[in-house]
């Protein structure tokens, strides 16, 4: 005879999704990179004068996906769309790791500085898009009122996404926080055993 089973995923993942927001919080509090809306010159002057401190930013920034990698992991599951969300994530990431680190051990023409901070700040669009298609794919499984705030989470970063190369700073701040606390909010639901379950079918003899 057979009989259905409720199988709580494991709560490593939860500590993934802690680490994963340790490490970016400690890449994010090193510096802030200037935008193309700088002037050239200005900013091949930013990276000349901290140039040690923003390559040692972008190889924290790109280990950050370490742990997220084993957090996508362990929450696999839950929907199609959540690897290739996670995907987009990470190579926009990556973009946004390279150009700084480019720009830093090259010393490029003020020119061309300009010229690679236009892409890292394309880049930085699709990484808030990445984000808003993570907050919803890593919720199709979830209560209602996670998805409500997932899909507020989503909102503010496809917000973000467009307003960045627009040169408007309002959501420069709310919309990282708020995938901070996203994340945050479901590595704690997985450690206290609050997410979702999902149905496995068991024989028994």
């Amino acid at each position: 005879m057979s009989a259905r089973s409720l199988i709580q995923p494991g709560r490593r993942g939860g500590w993934w999704g802690i680490a994963f927001v340790v490490v970016l919080l400690v890449s994010a509090g090193m510096i802030s990179l200037p935008t193309a809306f700088s002037a050239g010159q200005s900013i091949v002057d930013f990276y000349s004068a901290h140039r040690q401190i923003i390559v040692w930013q972008q190889i924290v920034g790109a280990m950050a996906l370490v742990p997220l990698l084993a957090f996508v992991a362990s929450i696999r599951q839950r929907g199609r769309w959540l690897l290739p969300a996670s995907a987009l994530f990470v190579a926009a990431e990556l973009v946004t790791n390279m150009v700084p680190l480019a720009i830093a051990l090259t010393s490029p023409s003020a020119e061309l500085a300009r010229t690679l901070t236009q892409v890292e700040d394309l880049a930085d669009a699709a990484l808030f898009v990445a984000i808003a298609l993570f907050a919803l794919a890593a919720t199709t499984v979830e209560t209602t009122w996670v998805r409500a705030l997932a899909a507020a989470v989503a909102l503010v970063s496809v917000a973000r996404a467009v307003a960045g190369p627009l040169g408007l700073t309002a959501l420069d701040v709310v919309a990282p926080v708020a995938f901070i606390a996203f994340v945050i909010l479901l590595s704690v639901r997985m450690l206290s055993g609050l997410g979702p379950v999902r149905r496995v079918e068991t024989s028994n003899p």
